[in-house]
């Protein structure tokens, strides 16, 4: 199929395809007349670099993980897939928790540097959002 089928069914531009490709997240043939040419089954893996890529995975490290792509989930490289997924979920956990902490310092130098004076508007309210689903998360 080519590039523009190929964009239409992952859903993704054709930028976003010429990109995976030179970072060889997926690969194409070349047509006599110099176009592209994909295998229905870069459908999925085009699916799947996405998916990734939401999930914070860097272009460098997801071409790591196409060696697992194909593997069994009792699999030696299934595991290693998933030790990885971890590792990358724990790197997400101390970011949060590092962007939570800056945005509290960077709150309370906003609150001691604003006017709060009776007839001045009121400040907005800088904590942070609650969220309900961060504890849930943390419980798990």
């Amino acid at each position: 199929m080519q590039i523009g089928e190929l964009a239409l069914r992952a859903g993704v531009s054709t930028r976003a395809l010429r990109h995976y490709e030179s970072r060889q997240l997926i690969e194409s043939s070349r047509l006599d007349n110099g176009y592209r040419d994909y295998a229905s089954s870069m459908v999925q893996r085009v699916l799947w670099v996405r998916e990734l890529l939401e999930c914070g995975f860097s272009t460098r490290q997801i071409h790591g993980l196409l060696q697992y792509l194909e593997e069994e989930e009792d699999s030696e490289g299934f595991l290693a897939c998933l030790q990885q997924h971890l590792e990358k979920l724990v790197a997400l956990d101390a970011l949060q928790a590092q962007l939570a902490e800056r945005r509290e310092r960077l709150a309370e130098k906003i609150e001691r540097y604003l006017p709060l004076q009776d007839g001045l508007p009121r400040a907005p309210d800088l904590r942070p959002p609650e969220r309900a689903h961060s504890q849930a998360t943390l419980e798990r």
